[in-house]
């Protein structure tokens, strides 16, 4: 913690990103529960072309800089991309649980625990995120 404190300014700053986080998944989480359909469970298609996009922009980051034309808006399709691209997975994921909870028979065993282990790392990578684009706000 100390870390990011020191990387990005301070704590306001980390405690402003971990609020806005939480919001974000309470409300994606809410949203994905008491949707009336299993409608995000549709969405693996465009979430992997989402993920390779996010993914190559990512790696892009480490060649382009982000000070000129090219490596800002690479940058910015990594930071916001990842923002809307995880947002769309806490949905799915949220919604993949609860039909497995649903539909998994009382005699057999189902771990919700481990199956949330991919809601966890959305949450931080959302949490990475939305810290990357208040650091870089409160730099200009």
């Amino acid at each position: 913690s100390s870390g990011i404190n020191a990387e990005y300014g301070g704590g306001p700053i980390v405690t402003r990103a971990a609020m806005y986080t939480g919001a974000l998944v309470s409300g994606l989480t809410l949203a994905a529960m008491t949707a009336p359909s299993e409608k995000y469970l549709q969405m693996s298609g465009p979430l992997m072309m989402g993920f390779a996009a996010v993914f190559a922009a990512s790696i892009a980051t480490a060649f382009l800089p982000p000070t000129g034309n090219l490596g800002g808006g690479v940058y910015m399709i990594a930071v916001y991309g990842g923002v809307v691209l995880f947002s769309a997975l806490m949905l799915y994921q949220t919604q993949s649980i609860v039909r497995q909870c649903e539909r998994t028979p009382h005699y057999m065993t189902y771990d919700p625990i481990s199956a949330s282990i991919g809601i966890y790392m959305s949450t931080i990578n959302l949490f990475v995120r939305i810290l990357n684009i208040l650091a870089s706000s409160k730099r200009k």
